[in-house]
């Protein structure tokens, strides 16, 4: 096997009476520390006739015996290789010593999620950090865990269940194991992993939700479900899944059942109200003006006399803009991210109004529809609303009232037809309300 040209492969020969060590490593991967003060001194110390002798005084665990054919695999993990070679004739069994640099960033508090109550713990890029998390917290011998190396990158990948869930867990793993061969790429994160997953891309509505925050994996776990892990994510996959989920929060894991079942159903009142405010607007205005009171007619003539823009361009010209201001503000840090949306949202609206282009109720309607946005609980649930917001104003300013109608039917029948782990999706109201009704929500 031909040494491959990267400049970070190391081989070093040690040479030690009538034998010679060849020891190589990547230096990008290996802690050097390990090697320098746990290894050679040793080896120079001892001088093993084989690779048996070796493992057996060398007090470092998980040291390997395979052949050389192997030693890419063990390299590119983060292994050191020692071959011994008798006068001249390299021994047939090679030594990999784990010797794996763990670059890592501390835990810290987590970026997305927030929690008024409980650990201000947040998931790493370390695979081996996040599952010690998890076994912290819940130290039960019903927790089972498989590995498995996914992609062209062979990257770690840890698939956790309870004992009582082990289907679920084989029906995860089938589908990881087909997306990988499927998708033979390198791997980049948990959240691109799963949209190679069935029905990953295929829907407005995500098949499996992501946790930041290890108490919510672990309440996924004790609650029946399954959590995939991986190397240099910093979030776990949670599947199956239900639509009830995306209206939960870690904070609700700290709070009384009363208050948790209201604050559920605010969140689903604000995603609802999200999505029909403003075309309800556009289309009760456009062909069903007569609804409106005299009183509200006359503020509405009184708002729109100088706009020379129809409701429909109105909405969307102002959700667009939104839109903007959010990605832009995503991109500053954190110290400006807030105090430049905030100046962005006043000026803009402030000058589109004087200036003609708006009214003054389609800004106050954009305005409280984003605010029903920001409401919901998950990130993905945010992007979705923001993304169908433009269909359903199209349909609205197309049909008037049964234009939105037909969104809320396409909508729903669309939702009842995801799938996530082979159980529909659409698992809303009954189940979650008969936990807290026996107590364990």
């Amino acid at each position: 096997m031909t040494t491959p040209k990267t400049d970070d492969w190391n081989t070093y020969h040690l040479a030690l009476q009538e034998r010679t060590y060849r020891i190589e490593w990547l230096s990008s991967m290996v802690d050097q520390q390990v090697m320098q003060e746990r290894f050679l001194p040793m080896l120079q110390l001892h001088k093993p006739h084989s690779s048996e002798e070796m493992k057996r005084i060398l007090p470092i665990a998980n040291i390997e015996i395979k052949t050389y054919t192997d030693k890419h695999h063990y390299l590119l993990q983060g292994y050191i290789s020692v071959t011994i070679e008798t006068a001249g004739v390299a021994h047939p069994d090679v030594l990999y010593l784990p010797s794996k640099k763990n670059n890592y960033r501390g835990i810290e508090a987590p970026l997305e999620e927030f929690a008024e109550s409980g650990p201000m713990e947040a998931f790493t890029e370390s695979l081996e950090s996040n599952v010690n998390m998890i076994r912290r917290r819940l130290m039960s011998e019903q927790l089972h865990i498989r590995n498995l190396v996914l992609g062209s990158g062979k990257l770690p990948v840890a698939i956790l269940n309870m004992a009582d869930n082990v289907m679920e867990a084989d029906r995860l793993t089938y589908q990881v194991e087909q997306a990988s061969i499927d998708h033979a790429i390198a791997l980049l994160d948990i959240s691109s992993f799963a949209m190679l997953l069935p029905n990953g891309t295929r829907t407005f509505f995500s098949p499996y939700d992501f946790a930041e925050l290890p108490l919510r994996a672990v309440h996924a776990l004790e609650s029946g479900k399954v959590i995939m892990l991986m190397e240099g994510s910093r979030k776990a996959l949670i599947a199956p899944t239900s639509f009830e989920d995306s209206f939960t929060t870690a904070s609700d894991l700290f709070s009384p059942r009363y208050y948790v079942m209201l604050i559920r159903i605010l969140r689903v009142a604000c995603f609802i109200m999200a999505l029909m405010l403003t075309p309800l607007y556009v289309a009760v205005s456009t062909y069903n003006f007569q609804m409106f009171p005299s009183k509200i007619i006359e503020t509405l003539l009184v708002s729109r006399y100088r706009v020379p823009f129809s409701p429909f361009v109105e909405a969307l010209f102002m959700e667009i803009l939104v839109l903007i201001q959010l990605e832009a503000v995503t991109r500053l840090p954190n110290k400006l991210s807030q105090s430049a949306g905030i100046v962005a949202g006043i000026v803009l609206g402030t000058a589109a109004v004087e200036a003609g282009i708006v009214s003054n109720v389609m800004l106050v309607l954009v305005s409280i529809s984003s605010l029903l946005t920001l409401a919901s609980a998950t990130v993905q649930l945010r992007g979705m609303l923001f993304f169908l917001k433009v269909p359903s104003l199209m349909l609205a300013v197309m049909l008037g009232l049964p234009g939105i109608c037909m969104f809320w039917f396409l909508l729903l029948s669309r939702l009842f037809a995801v799938r996530s782990l082979d159980k529909p999706l659409a698992l809303f109201g009954i189940h979650p309300l008969s936990r807290y009704i026996k107590g364990k929500g």
